[in-house]
């Protein structure tokens, strides 16, 4: 299997986002980041990254793992990637410092899961 398509990779990318994002906005408060241009940017790609890899996950593993369906919410991306006039920074702030932060255990099981 290519090095791009590995399910653990994937979700090696995604627990880095997760992790890149609560450190680069710790201590930060709303209006912060959205009088950010830098804040904003990087967490619309952060959350473009976590979309993108878990799009790229088996089915069946996902199945296991219903906390994991935000990460693979494709709205998100395809405003990211598409439709960017439209983006919502509470919304992005909701999801990397709300719903990311909920994901990682859910994360760090699944690599376990493909560990064993």
């Amino acid at each position: 299997m290519a090095a791009s398509k590995s399910p653990e990779l994937r979700l090696l990318h995604i627990r880095d986002e997760i992790d890149g994002m609560a450190a680069a906005l710790q201590g930060v408060s709303f209006e912060a980041y959205r009088d950010s241009y830098s804040m904003r940017r990087a967490t619309e790609r952060a959350v473009q990254i976590v979309s993108e890899a878990a799009k790229a996950l088996p089915p069946q593993l996902l199945a296991k793992h219903s906390q994991a369906a935000v990460a693979r919410d494709n709205r998100h991306r395809n405003i990211l990637g598409h439709e960017y006039q439209h983006i919502d920074d509470r919304r992005l702030w909701e999801i990397v410092t709300v719903y990311l932060p909920q994901l990682r255990p859910v994360v760090m099981a699944m690599i376990a899961e493909l560990d064993d």
